[in-house]
């Protein structure tokens, strides 16, 4: 029997066992690597209940994963959140590239290295100081190895 579930005035709507919130997800993560010549990602269920089960805990830091991370909380919708790391490019120096806490959501969200991706969600709604919405993307492999020469050759 397929599944059907429609969650109102919530982050997740899923269809025959797809959320579209994973679709959503990888679609934008994808369309903006895209412009940087990055290869598209693929859904990892792996990293996806990883980010999962940290996103529940409304634990508003890096949880310090084997992968790349971001973390965003209080955005009004899952494409507000990866279009504010995707702003960081502004501060990015591509003359002088390399890491920075300015730009780490950015570079990481386009690593051309990283082909594996998957998110989390929980409604946190201020819980240990969590702001609405908390959302947990992991990336394999990660990216922004700290050395000039990897983020020359992977974020452009």
């Amino acid at each position: 029997m397929k599944k059907f579930f429609i969650f109102l005035g919530s982050w997740t709507l899923a269809i025959n066992g797809f959320a579209a919130t994973e679709q959503e997800t990888l679609l934008l993560h994808n369309q903006l690597r895209a412009k940087h010549h990055a290869s598209p990602l693929i859904w990892d269920n792996n990293l996806a209940n990883y980010a999962e089960n940290y996103a529940k805990k409304c634990h508003f830091q890096h949880s310090h994963s084997p992968y790349g991370e971001n973390i965003a909380a209080g955005y009004p919708s899952i494409s507000a959140a990866i279009h504010a790391w995707y702003a960081e490019r502004a501060h990015y120096s591509y003359g002088w590239p390399g890491f920075s806490y300015r730009t780490g959501h950015f570079t990481q969200l386009v690593w051309k290295s990283t082909h594996k991706l998957g998110c989390g969600y929980a409604t946190c709604d201020g819980k240990n100081g969590t702001p609405g919405k908390y959302l947990v993307c992991e990336y394999s492999p990660a990216g922004n190895i700290t050395s000039r020469k990897y983020f020359q050759a992977n974020v452009s």
